[in-house]
C-alpha cells in the first residue's frame, strides 16, 4: 500500500498486478513484432524497401503472433481484442502497399503519407488495444480504472505543460551533457524529423498520426496500465521508475531509452497527481507535436 509520502495522489486500485503487466508488455512486443514483420515482408514483394525482408518477415511474423496467441491461452488472457488489433494492424499496412506509390527513393506512400509512418502508427495503437484487453476486457474493469476521468477547468492540463517543461528541461541538460563528454552513441535520435523527411514535410499528417494517434495509445498502455499495476506491488516510486524505464526500453533506440524515461516519469507524474489520463496524453501529444513543429520550422543547426 502507499505510504503518507504519497496521500496527496490518486493511486488507481486495480485488480491486475505485475505478472499481469509482464504478460501484457510480452504480448504487446510480440504483436508488433508481427506487424513490423508481416507488413515489411510484403512491402518488399510489392517492390519496395523496408526494414524486414521477405520471406524472412513472414516466418519471424507467424512465430511471433504464435507465440503471443500461446501466451493468451495459458494464462486465460482475452484473445479478441488482440486478434483485432494484429489483423487491423497488418491490413493497414498491407492495404497501404497494395495503394502506395514510389516515393523516388525505393520507398512507398500512401496518400502522401510514408508507409513507415502508417505502419508505426498501427504499431502504437496496439498498445491501446494491449492496454484496454488486459483490463476492461479480463478483469471487466471499468474505463476510468486505466484513467478515463473527467477533469474539471484547465487547472490539470497546465499542471501537465509545466511537468512536461521540467522534463523537456531534464532533457535539454542530457543531450548537452552528451555533446560534452562527445558520446555521440547516446544522442536522441530526430524522430521528429526523420517522421517529417519521410512524409516529403506533410506537418497536418504527421501531427495527427505522431503528435496524437501515437500518444494516446502509449498513454492507456503505460499510464493507464503498467504504471498502476505494479504500484500496488513495489510501490508509487519504484512504480514509476519501473513503467518509465519500460517506457524506454520499448523505443528500442540506444539514444531515445533515456529521454523517453525522463518523459515516462514526468507523464506518471502528470497522471498520478491529476487523477486522469487526459492531461497525460495532453502533454505526450504536446511533445511530439512541439518536436515535429521545430523540426518543420526551425533550423537548430
Amino acid at each position: 500500500m502507499p505510504d503518507d509520502r504519497w496521500k496527496e495522489l490518486t493511486i488507481p486500485n486495480v485488480k491486475w498486478g505485475p505478472m499481469d503487466v509482464v504478460l501484457a508488455a510480452t504480448v504487446t512486443m510480440l504483436i508488433v513484432i508481427s506487424i513490423l514483420s508481416v507488413g515489411g515482408a510484403y512491402g518488399t514483394d510489392a517492390g519496395f524497401k523496408t526494414t524486414v525482408t521477405s520471406p524472412a518477415g513472414y516466418m519471424v511474423g507467424i512465430l511471433s503472433t504464435t507465440l503471443a496467441f500461446v501466451l493468451l491461452r495459458l494464462f486465460s488472457s482475452p484473445l479478441w481484442p488482440i486478434a483485432v488489433s494484429l489483423v487491423s494492424g497488418i491490413g493497414i499496412v498491407v492495404i497501404s502497399y497494395i495503394l502506395g506509390s514510389d516515393k523516388g527513393d525505393g520507398s512507398a506512400q500512401f496518400l502522401g503519407v510514408p508507409v513507415g509512418i502508417i505502419a508505426a502508427t498501427a504499431m502504437s495503437v496496439t498498445f491501446a488495444a494491449t492496454g484496454l484487453a488486459f483490463s476492461v476486457v479480463r478483469f471487466r474493469a471499468p474505463l476510468s480504472s486505466v484513467g478515463f476521468v473527467r477533469t474539471k477547468g484547465l487547472k490539470p492540463y497546465l499542471f501537465s505543460v509545466g511537468i512536461w517543461l521540467v522534463g523537456l528541461s531534464v532533457l535539454m541538460f542530457w543531450v548537452q551533457l552528451l555533446l560534452w563528454l562527445d558520446v555521440d552513441s547516446l544522442i536522441p535520435p530526430d524522430t521528429a524529423q526523420r517522421a517529417l523527411d519521410e512524409a516529403g514535410g506533410s506537418i497536418i499528417v504527421t501531427i495527427i498520426l505522431v503528435g496524437m494517434i501515437g500518444p494516446a495509445a502509449e498513454e492507456i498502455f503505460f499510464r493507464g496500465y503498467v504504471l498502476p499495476g505494479l504500484i500496488k506491488r513495489v510501490g508509487v516510486g519504484r512504480s514509476l521508475l519501473l513503467s518509465s524505464f519500460v517506457f524506454g526500453l520499448f523505443h528500442v533506440d540506444p539514444g531515445a531509452i533515456v529521454p523517453t524515461f525522463a518523459l515516462g516519469l514526468a507523464l506518471g507524474w502528470v497522471y498520478l497527481k491529476t487523477g486522469s489520463i487526459w492531461p497525460a496524453m495532453f502533454a505526450h501529444g504536446l511533445h511530439n507535436t512541439v518536436a515535429v513543429l521545430v523540426a518543420k520550422y526551425i533550423d537548430v543547426g
